[in-house]
């Protein structure tokens, strides 16, 4: 089956993109590519006519073609060795500073997209098309456009060069390289789909190398060895028959080039030797035709292997242009009639608010909260209640699809994401501190921080002891995920870098919870610092935990079901006051174990 029209368009078009992604150097990546591929075509045909002059000189015994040689030879290796590093640098340069930019600005726009965008695809996956498949990339600029010039340059000096010598030879020649150019395109839609499926399997085996390490404690403690590596052999397997198919279509197009190009060199050979025992061809001249049907012989055994390869190239461009063309996160929210009723005096509100994450399956269904700045406010409940939906509507991650937010008296719209997330400081469960030094996480916090005022923050988080403890102080390095630390002192790193941020808005996600009691003593005096001078909406797991709170919210199937403090919600005997004799006697029976 010969190249689809669509397979044809689809690859022109990644192909034009990337050649679009170079920007103003286009031209110098032309001048460098089109020079290089011209040396190096030139190669061959140079060696035909000196094989032309020391067999002529061999026949006739003129010192002239000896000489002529001699010249070719000369000539053809000193510019070689002069112009083809100059053009080389030229383009090479070229491609190295575009996949840069392109590098910096794939990850650039990753950070742009919307959390929804994370939160539908595995990490692996991502990792494998901003690594892997954008290495892919740069072999087409580098290796997959040049071999097929200097092919075509080749095809085309070889061809007007036999014609040159003898004509009836290049007919033959040209004939039998039009049958090459359709065998080359009839393979070309099918390597073309094992190259995406390839890619795409790369991508989920990325994923699973990305679970194993990610969940490797879990899999140790509960022996699932057998089971994570199984779906890993699985992918991986797949890969390898991905391969193994894509390695046959490929030898099976080499096998047809070659079959073609034997016949060609076989029967310009024969031909060739009885002409010249007629005496109707020269010696000399039979040679350099045999060494131009070689050079098209090699490019035809070449091309098939470069459009495999450069098919596979394409299929992952195409995967990168996808996450490119993914749209960017709003700056900010659009305006809507519901705003005109916000009040002017909450520090936070939500009024009627509505989200669903997927159609038919709302998670908030009019929830509403007024938080007066200074106020702490708890949100309590069973797990699925809209908890962690209500943070994330906040931080701008989700737009709702009714109601509005409020903050500092205006609606969501007046503010850009940007400057809503300025104005608010998080602390989650699980503090992720990022690969670097102990320092360099709080700073995070305020990127322009003086050292007094980032210890300063380390002090009032509780956290500067044990970091003076530490034989390298600040310059600690936390490994990844601050594996290096326990999770209270990174709980409490996470506390200083908001405390140096300073928002006027706190949100806490039950930082105490996953903590042993030494640790979360140190915490907890660490969040009553953090909290002073704030409004705070904490997510409360253990209600000892909020006992204390100006307002404690109930929620259940995504509405405030009660409202209100900690002893006006046990008097209720409703809802909160069931929750909290459960977790009452269930401390009880722990303690007594």
């Amino acid at each position: 089956m010969f190249i689809s029209k669509t397979l044809l368009q689809n690859s022109w078009a990644e192909l034009r993109r990337m050649l679009m992604l170079l920007g103003p150097r286009r031209k110098a990546y032309f001048v460098g590519l089109i020079g290089d591929s011209m040396v190096h075509g030139s190669i061959s045909i140079a060696l035909a006519f000196v094989f032309k002059s020391l067999l002529d000189f061999a026949d006739k015994g003129d010192r002239s073609d000896f000489y002529q040689s001699i010249m070719i030879v000369s000539g053809t290796f000193l510019t070689i060795a002069l112009i083809s590093p100059i053009f080389s640098y030229i383009y090479m340069s070229v491609v190295k500073k575009t996949m840069v930019e392109l590098r910096t600005r794939l990850y650039e726009h990753l950070g742009d997209l919307p959390a929804r965008y994370f939160e539908e695809r595995h990490s692996g996956d991502l990792i494998s098309r901003t690594t892997s498949d954008v290495q892919t990339m740069e072999k087409v600029y580098v290796e997959h456009v040049k071999s097929v010039l200097t092919d075509i340059f080749t095809l085309i000096g070889s061809v007007v060069s036999m014609y040159i010598l003898d004509w009836r030879f290049a007919i033959v020649l040209t004939l039998l390289g039009g049958a090459g150019i359709a065998a080359n395109t009839a393979f070309a839609g099918p390597l073309r789909q094992t190259g995406e499926k390839l890619q795409g399997q790369m991508g989920r085996m990325t994923e699973r190398l990305t679970d194993i390490l990610a969940g490797l404690q879990v899999m140790k403690m509960f022996r699932l060895h057998s089971i994570v590596t199984g779906k890993y052999d699985e992918a991986n397997e797949r890969v390898a028959d991905l391969t193994l198919e894509q390695g046959h279509r490929s030898g099976l197009l080499e096998a047809v080039n070659f079959l073609i190009n034997f016949l060609s060199f076989g029967g310009i050979l024969v031909i060739g030797i009885l002409l010249y025992a007629q005496g109707i061809l020269e010696l000399g001249t039979l040679a350099a035709i045999v060494q131009l049907q070689m050079s098209v012989t090699m490019i035809f055994l070449q091309l098939g292997s470069v459009v495999s390869l450069m098919q596979s190239s394409l299929a992952g461009a195409a995967r990168v242009f996808e996450v490119l063309e993914e749209p960017a996160e709003k700056e900010r929210f659009a305006s809507r009639e519901e705003e005109a009723g916000l009040r002017s005096d909450a520090m936070l509100e939500f009024q009627d608010i509505g989200f669903a994450y997927e159609p038919d399956a709302p998670v908030l269904g009019g929830f509403e909260l007024a938080v007066k700045p200074g106020q702490v406010a708890a949100l309590v409940g069973a797990s699925g209640s809209g908890k962690s939906t209500v943070f994330k509507l906040l931080l701008g991650f989700y737009e709702t699809q009714r109601g509005a937010i409020g903050i500092a008296g205006k609606p969501m719209s007046a503010y850009t994401l940007a400057e809503i997330r300025s104005m608010i400081a998080y602390v989650p469960q699980d503090a992720y501190l990022f690969e670097g030094t102990i320092e360099d996480n709080i700073r995070l916090g305020k990127p322009d921080a003086s050292q007094e005022e980032l210890v300063d923050a380390a002090k009032a988080a509780f956290a500067h002891d044990f970091i003076s403890e530490l034989p390298e102080g600040y310059a600690t390095m936390v490994g990844e995920r601050g594996a290096k630390l326990s999770g209270g002192q990174r709980q409490r790193i996470a506390i200083a870098r908001a405390l140096l941020k300073n928002a006027p808005v706190l949100l806490l996600d039950e930082a105490t919870s996953a903590l042993d009691n030494e640790s979360e003593y140190w915490v907890q005096q660490a969040l009553q610092r953090l909290m002073q001078n704030r409004t705070v909406l904490v997510i409360a797991h253990r209600l000892t935990t909020v006992q204390d709170a100006d307002m404690i919210c109930v929620m259940e199937r995504g509405k405030v079901v009660e409202q209100g403090n900690h002893t006006e919600l046990l008097n209720r005997r409703g809802v909160y006051a069931g929750l909290y004799e459960y977790q009452f006697d269930r401390d009880k029976e722990y303690a007594a174990i």
